[in-house]
């Protein structure tokens, strides 16, 4: 390996290093409500990083991407990720298909913005999860139609 790679490979390395301990923090602070798993995407189709919902009817997948060489090289260290934001459909069949919501690509330098996607994903859970189980304990199935209000 040559010198001018070394501090390439630093550079990736860290970008690495900023993402695993972003998609932990994320994991710590709503693990109640999404569990983070790494998955191969070759065999799952899901993303080398996966949080998915309780239900399993919901991820945020994120799939490495790599230049010069591919998921086969052990040395390989990611140059830009994807991530989509999926949800379980239905075909007419009754077989399930993942449905893509959201989706985007960012290069390495840019690994905050994916930690910050990742994360609103995990609060929209989060808020998705406490609003159905605040209209479970009520026994209702949402908000009523005609709030209540003065009437003159």
């Amino acid at each position: 390996m040559s010198s001018e790679t070394d501090p390439e490979r630093e550079r990736l390395s860290g970008f690495m290093d900023r993402l695993s301990a972003g998609l932990e923090s994320i994991h710590g602070d709503y693990g109640r409500f999404v569990h983070l798993v790494d998955e191969d995407p070759e065999t799952f189709g899901g993303g080398h990083f996966v949080f998915y919902r309780p239900d399993n009817e919901a991820r945020f997948a994120i799939e490495e991407q790599y230049t010069d060489t591919d998921w086969s090289d052990p040395d390989r260290l990611p140059t830009s990720w994807s991530w989509r934001a999926e949800e379980l459909g239905s075909r007419p069949d009754g077989s399930g298909v993942w449905e893509v919501r959201d989706q985007g690509r960012v290069q390495a330098a840019e690994v905050d913005t994916l930690i910050s996607k990742a994360r609103a994903w995990a609060s929209s859970v989060r808020a998705q999860t406490l609003r159905a189980q605040s209209f479970a304990a009520t026994g209702r199935a949402g908000p009523d139609p005609h709030p209540p209000g003065h009437r003159l």
